[in-house]
């Protein structure tokens, strides 16, 4: 039997780099920015994840009414959306599966 008291590192980390990337983004206003950009800050934190798994997160997000996504190019570019910028400016609840930081 696995203990629930053992952590979900996958888990943990699709959390926590789905604050990342919505951090980056609000950091990103009002332009928005690349997925090149975004992978590129999560592997200095340091995430061990591909562009799969930021387009897979920034799709995550977009569900989520927190990011747009112009995704019928090459490169995905993605902007923070009202709603996101108010979860990152701790205004509005986190929604479930995004590991929000606790504010000081």
């Amino acid at each position: 039997m696995i203990s629930q008291d053992i952590v979900d590192i996958a888990r943990a980390e699709r959390e926590t780099l789905r604050w990342i990337l919505l951090y980056a983004l609000w950091h990103a206003r009002p332009y928005g920015t690349s997925e090149h950009v975004l992978l590129r800050t999560a592997h200095d934190i340091p995430l061990r994840v591909t562009s799969d798994t930021v387009r897979r997160e920034l799709g995550y997000l977009k569900g989520k009414a927190l990011v747009t996504l112009s995704e019928n190019q090459p490169v995905w570019q993605a902007e923070i959306t009202a709603e996101g910028e108010d979860v990152v400016d701790y205004r509005a609840d986190v929604p479930p599966g995004i590991a929000r930081p606790v504010k000081w």
